[in-house]
């Protein structure tokens, strides 16, 4: 199996997600009495819905630095490296960085708006960077859906086929495991960012030169509205006829 280079922000966020660990476990297990520095860390620095929308927007943020336990974090940062890489070398490291945040606040907003429909998950911290992962993965798989992964490190399938299957888990897990602060409409909404991104992405030129698919977008609506109708009256027959012609 051969590993990507772990190199340029992919390795800096690894590196940050694994320092915030080991302070989250010294919160959790140091001389801090019975873990209510890490209880207070997690509802502060989390995505806690009713209190982003007080005022502590930071949370859009840093909320996918924190995971819940070692294993969460493994799996999050062993994707974002494996998959990261391809997307960093694609993209360029400043896109790349630009597409993970963008992912995060994406995908915190997704969560709030959910929260809104359901009490627990509006009183809960949610944490983890697996909605970028999920943006990540959907990304890849839109870029290069032919190429083959390793399912569970054994069964070779197209990326195409690996990304339908992980949303189709996701789906079925919706409401699993909101209850750990690891939501599953993270993932969703974070696989929804990564297709639309590539969708723009795709549509001004895979990054050459600088074109602006939402001015491209509002000249199309401002030419619509210039439009109008040129009506033709023939005297013999007293017929109208419409139709529409673009202003030059």
């Amino acid at each position: 199996m051969i590993f990507p280079p772990f190199r340029g922000f992919v390795r800096t966020f690894v590196l940050i997600c694994v320092g915030v660990f080991i302070l989250e476990q010294i919160a959790l297990f140091g001389p801090f009495g019975d873990g209510s520095l890490y209880r207070q860390m997690i509802r502060m620095l989390g995505l806690e819905p009713q209190l982003a929308l007080r005022g502590l927007v930071y949370q859009l943020v840093t909320w996918v630095f924190l995971h819940g336990n070692l294993m969460h974090l493994v799996f999050n940062m062993f994707a974002f490296w494996m998959f990261g890489s391809l997307l960093q070398d694609t993209f360029g490291q400043k896109r790349f960085i630009k597409f993970t945040f963008l992912a995060a606040i994406f995908s915190a907003l997704v969560i709030i708006l959910f929260s809104l429909f359901d009490e627990m998950s509006f009183n809960t911290p949610t944490i983890g960077a697996s909605g970028i992962v999920f943006s990540i993965l959907i990304a890849v798989s839109c870029l290069f859906p032919n190429q083959v992964v390793l399912f569970f490190f054994v069964f070779p399938m197209k990326m195409k086929y690996f990304a339908y299957l992980m949303v189709a888990f996701e789906f079925y897990a919706l409401y699993s495991s909101n209850n750990q602060g690891i939501s599953n409409i993270a993932h969703l909404g974070g696989a929804l960012f990564g297709w639309l991104y590539v969708a723009w992405f795709n549509r001004s030129g895979r990054g050459g030169g600088r074109s602006n698919w939402f001015k491209t977008l509002m000249d199309q609506l401002h030419q619509r509205r210039r439009r109008k109708h040129l009506r033709i009256i023939y005297p013999e027959s007293k017929t109208r006829y419409h139709f529409e012609v673009g202003a030059l």
